[in-house]
Order: structure tokens, then sequence, then C-alpha cells
């Protein structure tokens, strides 16, 4: 429901500097897909890496915050003002944006 892109140029990579999105879901050679549940919302991640012909190295997130069946719930059942609940799955993705754009990988 809420979700975004972000890429980041790396001369080198670690699986260790990313530990922090959740639990590793899918692995191949250049994906990692992560998923993270809170109490409102699921966090997909997927990251990847990506080679230009120039030899510079690219690392790109692809993230969503889905509200669950938690949130759906009370969402519909304290309609109207039960949605302001998927408020909280907009924050993390802020606030999530704002962490990768801060942190060094």
């Amino acid at each position: 429901m809420f979700t975004g892109f972000f890429s980041k140029e790396v001369s080198d990579f670690n699986i260790d500097k990313i530990n922090f999105l959740g639990v590793l879901n899918s692995k191949t050679s250049s994906k990692f897909i992560f998923k993270k549940s809170d109490t409102f919302y699921t966090q997909h991640t997927e990251v990847s890496f990506f080679k230009k012909s120039d030899g510079r190295q690219y690392i790109n997130f692809t993230y969503s915050f889905n509200p669950n069946f938690f949130s759906w719930l009370l969402g519909i059942c304290f309609f109207p003002l039960g949605f302001l609940i998927f408020i909280i799955s907009q924050k993390e993705k802020n606030d999530f944006e704002f962490f990768l754009t801060t942190v060094e990988i």
C-alpha cells in the first residue's frame, strides 16, 4: 500500500550491513528479500545489486509497508476514524526512507 524505491552507490557491500531489514526470506546472487512484521503493518524489502559497465556498483531498495489484517479490522469497525490507523504504516515508511538516506551502507 505504501511503497518506495531508493538507490545508492556503494564501493563494497557486506550482507551484515543490512541485517536491520528483518528476516531474510529469499536470496539469490544479486537479490535479497526481507520481511518484517509489526502489530499494524508488514514490511517487505527487496535489496538488489547492480553493476554498471563503467564499474560503479549500486544497491537498490524496493520496499513496501502494508497494513495487516488487524489494521483493516480496526479501520472498518471504527469507520471513519478507524482509518487513521494507516498513518502508522505511512509514518514507518517515511522513517525508513529517512534512515536509508542517512545510513552508511
